[in-house]
C-alpha cells in the first residue's frame, strides 16, 4: 500500500470513527426525546397530571440530537447544494476545484458559527432554564460542539475529494441535488 493510500485510509478512518461516536450519541439522545415525549403524553391525557420539564427537556435534546447529527450529513457529502454547476462541469480537476472551493466557503460559515456560539454559550452560564433548572450553558453548548465536529469533518472530507481519482466522497454525487 503506498502512502498517499495509507494517509486516505487514515482520513477515512478517522471521518468513520467520529460518525461512529456521533450517531451513537444521536441515538441516544432521540431515543431519550421519544421516551421523553411519550412519557409527557402519558402523564398529561392519560393520569391528568402533566409534568412540567417534559417539553423542555425535549427540545433540549432535539437541538442536541440535530445540531451534533450536521457532521454526519458533511462527512455523507450529503449537505445540501445547489449542483447544477458541479454536475455540468465535464472535467474531474474542474469538479475537484468547484467542491474545494464551496467546502471552504461552508468551512467559513461553520468557524463563524463556532466563534459566536461559544460566545452566546458562555454568557448563559449565569441563567437558568424554567422547569429544569439547569444553566443554559449545557442547551447552547451544543452549538458550538456540533460546529467543532462539523469543522473536523469538513477537513476531512474537503481532503478526501483532493485525493480521491473522481474527486467525490463517496459513490454518491456529494450533495443532495436540488
Amino acid at each position: 500500500m503506498s502512502s498517499k493510500d495509507a494517509s486516505m485510509a487514515a482520513i477515512r478512518r478517522l471521518s468513520a470513527a467520529i460518525d461512529k461516536v456521533v450517531s451513537i450519541i444521536c441515538a441516544l439522545l432521540f431515543g431519550a426525546m421519544t421516551v421523553d415525549v411519550l412519557l409527557g403524553v402519558f402523564f398529561r391525557y392519560i393520569l391528568n397530571s402533566p409534568l412540567n420539564f417534559t417539553e423542555e427537556l425535549a427540545r433540549y435534546l432535539m437541538v442536541w440530537g440535530a445540531s451534533l447529527a450536521i457532521s454526519l450529513g458533511i462527512s455523507a457529502g450529503e449537505h445540501v447544494g445547489l449542483t447544477v454547476i458541479l454536475d455540468s462541469l465535464k472535467s474531474i480537476k474542474a469538479k475537484k476545484a468547484l467542491s474545494v472551493t464551496i467546502n471552504l466557503f461552508v468551512f467559513a460559515f461553520i468557524v463563524f458559527m463556532l466563534v459566536y456560539s461559544t460566545l452566546a454559550a458562555l454568557e448563559a452560564r449565569t441563567l437558568m432554564s424554567q422547569a429544569l433548572g439547569i444553566s443554559m450553558f449545557l442547551p447552547k453548548l451544543a452549538v458550538p460542539l456540533a460546529m467543532l465536529l462539523a469543522a473536523i469533518q469538513t477537513v476531512l472530507t474537503t481532503l478526501i475529494i483532493v485525493k480521491s481519482p473522481d474527486g467525490k466522497i463517496i459513490q454518491s454525487s456529494g450533495y443532495i441535488d436540488i
